[in-house]
């Protein structure tokens, strides 16, 4: 990473989404070279695009660099990774053939969603305590919560300071978190749950605050989930865990989640690297029977989603 104040780090983030956009243009606003990379898509010429950011009662809008890896043969700086964590495999060999030194940030849920990237020197996870949804051509809304914390999953948070330094803006700032795997895990718990019942029930996320009966269900998913932790050493509270649920189904009420917009819109899910993520790993640990409920809402979410991407292909 660039130290000299003359030469600025390149930025470049993985994945044009509601993230990616929200992200490079704060990091452009507070005058950073970032680049986006579509990573769906390759061999695209660079172009530039304005990108409109609505926050909270604030819009901003900045002119960013969009471009694909095959335009990409040197990256010293930062990769951002911000897409659907079922590609990671491609993006990590793609980011294999690039030669320079970079750091590398996933933005994304789930667990072992990092081990594509074993092989790379510096591979650190972050948490989101960020939103950010598509709402026009080139346009997205944004809130935060808090800083989002970042960490390395393997413990090696040598360069954590100047990572922060040099992607924390103050419209979305990170922070450095050395226990970074206890929040991946807890973030994931509640994904679990959001990301399998909201989708199943076809309701928004809302449900946990308004049904006892769904709060109940929820109940039963972090108690199972949090029993799986604790087997992998990672102790956690599952009461914290609930209350943080409930909050966050309150705040998000009338918000669909990124799984059943997945689905709605026929479009590939993150299941795999979540509940049934959970289950292979209860397998892997000879726990199979510890997480019924978890597995079976993760199987349920893949069929339907399967279910309706296979309609994508039927012919009348």
């Amino acid at each position: 990473m660039k130290t000299d104040d003359t030469e600025k780090t390149d930025i470049y983030i993985i994945g044009s989404g509601a993230i990616g956009k929200a992200l490079a243009v704060f990091l452009k606003l507070n005058n950073k070279n970032v680049t986006l990379v579509r990573g769906s898509v390759d061999h695209l010429p660079e172009f530039k695009k304005k990108i409109t950011v609505i926050g909270d009662g604030e819009t901003f809008e900045q002119e960013i660099t969009t471009s694909t890896f095959s335009n990409i043969s040197v990256i010293n700086g930062v990769v951002l990774v911000a897409t659907k964590t079922f590609a990671n495999m491609y993006i990590a060999e793609k980011l294999a053939a690039i030669r320079g030194s970079f750091l590398v940030v996933l933005l994304q849920n789930g667990l072992n969603i990092e081990r594509p990237f074993n092989n790379f020197r510096n591979t650190f996870r972050c948490v989101l305590f960020s939103t950010s949804q598509v709402t026009g051509d080139n346009e997205v809304s944004f809130k935060t919560v808090s800083a989002s914390p970042i960490g390395s999953a393997k413990g090696n948070n040598k360069r954590l300071k100047d990572l922060i330094n040099e992607i924390s803006t103050p419209q979305f700032e990170f922070r450095s978190e050395p226990n970074i795997v206890e929040y991946v895990w807890k973030k994931t718990i509640v994904n679990c749950v959001f990301n399998t019942i909201c989708p199943l029930l076809e309701v928004d996320n809302g449900i946990f605050y308004r049904d006892p009966g769904a709060k109940n269900l929820a109940r039963d998913i972090i108690g199972e989930c949090v029993m799986l932790a604790r087997e992998k050493n990672v102790s956690l509270d599952e009461s914290e865990i609930l209350e943080n649920l409930v909050l966050i189904s309150q705040k998000s009420n009338g918000q669909l989640i990124s799984t059943y917009m997945d689905i709605l819109s026929k479009r590939k899910t993150e299941i795999e690297s979540l509940n049934l993520e959970m289950a292979r790993i209860s397998d892997e640990i000879g726990q199979s029977d510890l997480l019924e409920k978890t597995r079976l809402l993760g199987q349920l979410v893949q069929i339907k989603s399967n279910t309706v991407m296979k309609s994508l292909t039927v012919k009348y």
